[in-house]
């Protein structure tokens, strides 16, 4: 062989070593890193990416064989959860040993929920809940079913779970009566249920929808079937506050958005697709509650910078406002509708999706409520569910 063929040859092997170098120190990388990396869900396929925020570059790809519908990380431990209403199994992937242990389950699960300070996760499936031990990988199952005589599909459900994380409390919503089914976690499975009606209470043809509680059993939030109020309930006092009609046409398929409770459970937001937003401020006056309108469709309600601002992503815009000011507010516009908004764990920073255009995370400065340099996503179709493991917000 000459010489200039040896160190061809040479040369050709050594970028081969290096490719798989590069690729085995990828599949052994830590991907602990609770401020720093941004995991995003791709709608159309498979796929999680994970970015780096200090780089702003996308370091990998993680796929476990389902699209990641639903997923968590927990806030102070190196676990990712995902499963998907197409599946009965959730995927438990250590993000410092990069292992993946799958559980089948009795249903698909529909949400998951960490428990700070343990390693117990909470999980709402088709027809039912239960909680998993991620250390021991075992599941325990609650023996009620939440399901319908009515159902006509295997996808869909019938009930949706809140969950106080640190009373470790699963309260039920029904969606065909208006009832709530509440349950502690550390109890036994065949244990009883405690049921709390309020057809007395509140004027609707069904039951409830989706909701939010806080950590600690103080409070929860969360609307009627159809569509036409929000409601705050205090379990301890059992106090009911209503926000009243919010719907105004009777053609939008769930009308309400998700309720949102802020991080120090001051302040309690509700909202419609069509614009109208009604506020609880608990500190202040909370029985009469400040009712204003955006001018586009809300979509997801957030908060951020100390809990001084709150932030409504939405049909073609983002808006930033002043808890204190309603009209201390600034709207930026695009051309698509937001899918997700992560606030970070300090609070400065909130990270968009969008589902039209390359896909990207759209980062905003919460302090000065300026539009940060897009940080690209290349190889996601559509990117939608963002996670990190820090967070300010109880309403993820």
């Amino acid at each position: 062989m000459e010489r200039r063929e040896f160190i061809m040859s040479a040369t050709g092997s050594l970028a081969m070593v290096s490719k798989r170098a590069k690729a085995s120190m990828l599949r052994t990388l830590s991907l602990y890193a609770p401020t720093r990396y941004v995991f995003v869900a791709d709608k159309m396929s498979n796929f999680i990416s994970v970015v780096d925020l200090e780089s702003g570059k996308k370091v990998d790809s993680l796929d476990f064989g389902i699209r990641p519908h639903v997923f968590e990380i927990a806030r102070d431990d190196a676990m990712l959860a995902v499963s998907s209403p197409e599946a009965s199994q959730i995927c438990l992937f250590n993000l410092k040993t990069r292992e993946t242990t799958r559980m089948k389950l009795p249903a698909p699960a529909y949400q998951i929920f960490f428990v700070p300070q343990s390693r117990l996760l909470a999980i709402g499936m088709r027809d039912r809940v239960g909680m998993i031990d991620y250390e021991k990988f075992t599941l325990k199952v609650f023996n009620r079913r939440f399901d319908s005589v009515h159902r006509d599909t295997t996808l869909n459900s019938y009930y949706f779970l809140l969950f106080s994380s640190f009373s470790q409390s699963f309260w039920v919503l029904d969606e065909e009566r208006p009832h709530i089914f509440h349950k502690n976690g550390q109890d036994a499975a065949d244990s009883r249920w405690k049921e709390i009606s309020f057809a007395k209470r509140v004027q609707t043809a069904r039951g409830f929808d989706v909701g939010i509680a806080s950590p600690e059993d103080y409070l929860l939030a969360f609307n009627t079937e159809d569509g036409n109020q929000g409601l705050v309930y205090f379990p301890e006092t059992d106090k009911l506050l209503s926000t009243g009609p919010m719907r105004t046409t009777q053609n939008t398929y769930k009308p309400l958005l998700m309720p949102y409770i802020d991080a120090y459970t001051r302040n309690v937001i509700f909202g419609n697709k069509e614009g109208t937003l009604v506020h609880f401020d608990l500190e202040n006056g909370y029985d009469k509650p400040e009712r204003f309108s955006v001018d586009f469709s809300p979509r997801v309600i957030r908060s951020g910078w100390l809990e001084s601002t709150w932030v409504l992503g939405g049909d073609k815009a983002i808006m930033f406002q002043s808890f204190r000011d309603p009209a201390d507010r600034k709207v930026f516009r695009f051309a698509a509708e937001v899918t997700n908004v992560w606030v970070t764990g300090d609070s400065k920073t909130a990270l968009v999706t969008i589902d039209e255009g390359y896909p990207q995370i759209i980062p905003y400065d919460i302090r000065s409520r300026e539009q940060l340099k897009p940080i690209p996503i290349p190889g996601v179709a559509m990117a939608n569910l963002i996670r990190m493991g820090s967070n300010n917000s109880i309403c993820y």
